[in-house]
């Protein structure tokens, strides 16, 4: 508007006697014109805002129901939800490709990627990546056994007797994790651990609670499938993380800031509330 203030200016004309006195006449027009302009003005503002937005390119793969694949080949889910959210209140729009995990980690090592999503902390991968300060979920690892299985399991000790389930690239706890002398069949997905677990083809496997819980009431696999009785004592926090090579403090500060503006306010919460219940 070359220096008219939008904003202040129709109130200078409401306030002024004479202004008010020939609103019923010839100024009424000319201010009715002034508001049109200006909301004009503002609408084209934003569209220029949008056209000069940071783009930040996510690889991800499916993980129900953080990431829901589609058939039309896009994601929804909690962390499509949490990225939009994010973008509603920032200058930053998200392009998001599936990219098989493995693959993703690589990427973003490689700074061929800005972010990933759903990433739980490990030493190896803070190497690579700068974890986003503010976790925004937190889950539990935990195994799963076929009920038909006479044993249970209560003990650490007792996964020494199994070959479990997992998939490959994933931080579960300590010392799981490292242990050689956990014997263990390594899959892409959680989707194929619970097909294998379907058909009898694997009696034990570990994954995290909010994803293996949702899928199994998907899929209504509980008739099936039981939680094992041991359970690590373990959180698994999940963070969004950019590449360390990109060294854009600036980026991680406002992403940072987002997740806590959307804490506060409470639609972090509302989001959570869309994908599981209300705790």
């Amino acid at each position: 508007m070359n220096g008219v203030n939008c904003y202040k200016l129709p109130t200078k004309f409401l306030k002024n006697s004479k202004y008010q006195q020939t609103l019923g006449g010839v100024m009424f027009y000319p201010l009715i014109l002034l508001l049109f302009i200006c909301s004009v003005s503002y609408a084209q503002d934003s569209k220029q805002q949008k056209r000069h937005a940071q783009t930040v390119t996510v690889a991800t793969d499916e993980w129900p129901p953080f990431r829901i694949y589609q058939q039309d080949k896009t994601f929804t889910g909690f962390d499509i939800d949490l990225l939009d959210a994010i973008s509603d209140i920032t200058d930053l729009q998200f392009s998001v490709k599936r990219t098989p995990w493995s693959r993703a980690l690589k990427k973003i090592e490689h700074n061929q990627v800005d972010l990933m999503t759903g990433l739980a902390y490990t030493r190896d991968r803070a190497t690579y990546i700068h974890y986003v300060v503010f976790p925004y979920f937190t889950c539990q690892p935990a195994f799963y056994i076929q009920k038909s299985l006479k044993q249970d399991i209560l003990t650490y000790q007792d996964l020494y007797k199994y070959k479990i389930g997992y998939v490959l690239n994933s931080a579960y706890f300590e010392p799981f994790n490292s242990d050689p002398a956990i014997e263990r069949h390594g899959v892409v997905t959680e989707s194929q651990l619970l097909k294998m677990a379907e058909k009898g083809r694997l009696d034990l496997f570990i994954g995290t609670d909010c994803q293996v819980d949702y899928e199994i009431t998907k899929q209504k696999l509980w008739g099936k499938l039981k939680k094992a009785t041991f359970q690590p004592d373990y959180n698994v926090k999940l963070y969004l993380g950019l590449s360390l090579q990109q060294k854009d403090i600036n980026l991680s500060r406002k992403i940072g800031n987002a997740l806590v503006e959307l804490d506060k306010s409470g639609k972090l919460q509302k989001i959570k509330n869309k994908y599981f219940s209300a705790q």
